[in-house]
Protein backbone atom coordinates (compact mmCIF):
# COMPACT_ATOMS: atom_id res chain seq x y z
CA UNK A 1 0.00 0.00 0.00
CA UNK A 2 1.37 3.38 -1.02
CA UNK A 3 0.99 6.20 1.49
CA UNK A 4 1.31 9.96 1.44
CA UNK A 5 3.36 11.75 4.09
CA UNK A 6 3.37 15.42 4.93
CA UNK A 7 3.93 18.15 7.48
CA UNK A 8 0.96 19.56 9.41
CA UNK A 9 0.73 22.40 11.93
CA UNK A 10 -1.62 22.54 14.92
CA UNK A 11 -3.17 26.01 14.58
CA UNK A 12 -3.82 26.33 18.32
CA UNK A 13 -0.32 25.45 19.55
CA UNK A 14 1.85 25.95 16.46
CA UNK A 15 3.34 22.46 16.91
CA UNK A 16 4.44 20.60 13.79
CA UNK A 17 3.47 16.96 13.17
CA UNK A 18 4.14 14.54 10.34
CA UNK A 19 1.15 12.55 9.17
CA UNK A 20 0.95 9.43 7.01
CA UNK A 21 -2.28 8.77 5.14
CA UNK A 22 -3.64 6.60 2.38
CA UNK A 23 -4.31 7.96 -1.09
CA UNK A 24 -7.93 8.33 0.05
CA UNK A 25 -7.00 10.57 3.00
CA UNK A 26 -7.35 8.02 5.82
CA UNK A 27 -4.78 8.83 8.51
CA UNK A 28 -2.76 5.71 9.35
CA UNK A 29 0.15 7.10 11.37
CA UNK A 30 1.76 10.17 12.80
CA UNK A 31 4.71 11.53 14.73
CA UNK A 32 5.29 14.66 16.71
CA UNK A 33 5.38 17.28 17.83
CA UNK A 34 8.58 17.93 15.89
CA UNK A 35 11.08 20.70 16.61
CA UNK A 36 11.34 22.96 13.55
CA UNK A 37 15.15 22.93 13.94
CA UNK A 38 15.25 19.11 13.92
CA UNK A 39 13.34 18.35 10.73
CA UNK A 40 14.27 15.29 8.67
CA UNK A 41 13.13 13.71 5.45
CA UNK A 42 9.53 12.47 5.75
CA UNK A 43 10.59 8.83 5.26
CA UNK A 44 12.91 9.02 8.30
CA UNK A 45 10.16 9.39 10.91
CA UNK A 46 8.72 6.51 12.91
CA UNK A 47 4.98 6.87 12.21
CA UNK A 48 2.90 5.47 15.07
CA UNK A 49 -0.77 4.58 15.32
CA UNK A 50 -0.90 5.84 18.93
CA UNK A 51 -1.86 9.42 17.98
CA UNK A 52 -4.02 8.60 14.94
CA UNK A 53 -7.36 9.14 16.69
CA UNK A 54 -6.22 12.51 18.05
CA UNK A 55 -4.91 13.54 14.61
CA UNK A 56 -8.16 12.52 12.88
CA UNK A 57 -10.19 14.50 15.41
CA UNK A 58 -7.96 17.59 15.12
CA UNK A 59 -8.15 17.48 11.31
CA UNK A 60 -11.93 17.04 11.36
CA UNK A 61 -12.24 20.04 13.69
CA UNK A 62 -10.00 22.10 11.35
CA UNK A 63 -7.34 22.49 14.05
CA UNK A 64 -4.61 21.13 11.77
CA UNK A 65 -3.38 22.62 8.51
CA UNK A 66 -1.15 20.98 5.93
CA UNK A 67 2.00 23.04 5.46
CA UNK A 68 5.00 23.09 3.18
CA UNK A 69 8.17 21.77 4.78
CA UNK A 70 9.38 24.45 7.17
CA UNK A 71 12.89 25.61 6.42
CA UNK A 72 15.35 25.40 9.27
CA UNK A 73 18.04 28.08 9.46
CA UNK A 74 20.80 26.60 7.29
CA UNK A 75 23.21 29.50 7.92
CA UNK A 76 24.44 28.01 11.20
Amino acid sequence: MSTIKGYWRDITTGNIYVIESTAFGEVVGGAGPIDVNDLRELDEYDYKAAIVNWLKEAIAEHKMRRINPPQADKSR
